[in-house]
């Protein structure tokens, strides 16, 4: 696991849910905050692909709900 793609990935969500980056950690999960909904997770999935500079698949991006998840296909990519 890269620590500095966790990070990134916490910003990003972070940014973008307006929550508190120590309130979100690797076993968090869209379903924990009210404003990680479906627009959410685009918005999220679009600052994602500008990090990795790198197009997720629209089949993708509604798996990759979860900190974890997205760290993983992160790394695997």
């Amino acid at each position: 696991m890269k620590k500095e793609n966790l990070g990134k990935i916490i910003k990003i969500i972070s940014d973008t849910i307006g929550e508190q980056e120590n309130k979100i950690g690797i076993n968090s999960k869209s379903t924990d905050f009210f404003k990680w909904d479906s627009l959410g997770q685009v918005t999220i999935m679009v600052k994602i692909e500008k990090m990795i500079k790198k197009k997720i698949p629209t089949s993708k991006i509604s798996e990759l709900n979860t900190v974890k998840k997205i760290l993983d296909y992160i790394n695997k990519t």
